[in-house]
């Protein structure tokens, strides 16, 4: 099966097996105990990695591990120049490179994935603003028992969080899908309650439970992610969500009314609440779909996908949100705008896809500086939408103006950060095995390819 991108991940389409297999290839850690991703010169120099077990020799900014489903090993070695090697490595040479760093100290390769700290703060965060005001609304209506509730589970969280990372390693990725699915469990766990028309302390307390829920699930399947697994999974989610609430406001009908008994005025057949229920479960469902399909992104890429690569398409989806809205009109309904925002947005991911994360692996702080480029040039074509209209500046005006300038932020940041080539890019690779004639004509049980396609 061919490894995909984001644009086949999101509309879930395979390629059929032909009369040849082809090998898919993902990341995997040199030392599972630390989870080493990315090997480093300095490591690699302080492991004393040596032919014929470590083929590099030179300089080289990085080195990434990946396994193929044809059960071989291929090392990614980036150079200074930004030129890509990639070297075949056999299972023993794999070994020897991973007996070779469990010989180093533990805090030699540990800090490199640990996210202990974050952990913590992360999660003490979440009982500030999640877990305890959750806790609060469902313990009691008074006001002093639910500050007294707030004041305990928010307090408490601290130490909680520093007690579990004491009894067992925090990983990266175990952090940030921890972190998301605390806070998108509380969400769901309100949500539910919302469906199933439970009182206000009901929803809060499905809230407080869906919350410790979504961490401890966050903790356990995080536990054997990639951070750009994790961070997928998240950012799934949340577009999952999104696509799910800017559908349902487009299919949204009006209030149905009857005027039977009511000359003067509307009697309210349906009072919104049962359309807002179907309208939360909509959004649970897209949020809960996009998980997995977050995954997939990362893992079935004919490319490196970072983390960064995956928190600069918010920025580019949000861009594709805002140039769509300058085609909308005056007169255009609801209906209409939710429909033309959901669309803009999602053409707005594939392109940062398209053009960034298959070209150029962009860290988190790359993300977090577009991010920031990209506000900056968003506000100043706002003001000058507003200069060219004081009076009464059109949203297609203040829609078109905020996307231009967003955009050229944008560009004008990636050449700033000049981010790196793509580490993982690749075309395809034929390889002929005639020995497969032979396995065939003595029918010899197995496997036996005859063409080999690897992406």
């Amino acid at each position: 099966m061919r490894r995909l991108g984001l644009a086949g991940t999101m509309l879930l389409v395979f390629a059929p097996c032909a009369a040849w297999s082809q090998v898919v290839e993902r990341p995997v850690p040199f030392d599972s105990a630390a989870f080493v991703t990315v090997l480093t010169p300095s490591l690699a120099q302080r492991a004393v990695l040596v032919t014929p077990a470590w083929p590099v020799t030179g300089e080289f900014s990085e080195a990434r591990l990946y396994s193929a489903s044809d059960g071989a090993y291929v090392l990614v070695v980036t150079r200074p120049s930004g030129v890509v090697e990639r070297y075949n490595v056999s299972h023993a040479d794999r070994e020897a490179i991973r007996v070779a760093l469990s010989r180093l100290p533990r805090e030699t390769l540990v800090p490199r994935n640990d996210a202990r700290n974050a952990f913590i703060r992360n999660q003490t965060s979440l009982g500030l603003t999640v877990y305890g005001p959750a806790f609060a609304t469902a313990l009691s209506d008074n006001s002093a028992g639910a500050t007294a509730g707030y004041l305990v589970v928010a307090g408490g969280t601290f130490f909680a969080a520093s007690e579990i990372s004491r009894r067992m390693f925090i990983s990266r990725a175990q952090n940030d899908l921890s972190t998301d699915t605390g806070l998108k469990g509380a969400g769901f766990g309100w949500g539910l309650m919302y469906i199933l028309n439970a009182d206000r302390t009901g929803q809060g307390g499905g809230a407080f439970v869906g919350g410790l829920a979504g961490t401890a699930l966050g903790l356990r399947f995080g536990r054997n992610m990639t951070e750009a697994e994790a961070v997928g999974a998240g950012f799934g989610s949340t577009v999952g969500a999104l696509i799910a609430f800017g559908l349902s406001e487009a299919v949204e009908k009006d209030r149905e009314c009857s005027f039977e008994g009511q000359p003067g005025g509307c009697f309210v057949v349906d009072d919104g609440r049962t359309r807002h229920r179907g309208k939360v479960a909509t959004i649970l469902a897209g949020g809960l779909i996009g998980y997995p399909l977050g995954v997939l992104y990362p893992r079935n890429a004919n490319y490196n996908v970072t983390p960064g690569d995956i928190q600069l398409l918010g920025t580019t989806g949000v861009i594709g949100a805002a140039a769509a809205g300058a085609f909308l009109s005056e007169n255009s309904d609801e209906n209409a705008t939710a429909a033309v925002l959901t669309a803009g947005g999602i053409l707005g991911i594939i392109a940062g896809d398209r053009f960034l994360a298959q070209r150029y692996d962009h860290s988190r702080t790359d993300a977090s500086r577009l991010a920031l480029g990209t506000g900056a040039g968003a506000l100043m074509g706002l003001g000058i939408a507003v200069l060219v209209n004081r009076d009464d500046p059109s949203p297609r005006l203040i829609f078109g103006l905020s996307a231009l300038g967003g955009l050229t932020g944008l560009i004008i940041t990636e050449k700033y950060i000049e981010p790196r080539v793509d580490a993982g890019r690749r075309g395809a690779r034929i390889s002929f095995n005639p020995a497969a004639i032979g396995f065939a004509a003595v029918k010899a049980r197995g496997n036996h390819s005859l063409i080999t396609v690897r992406f």
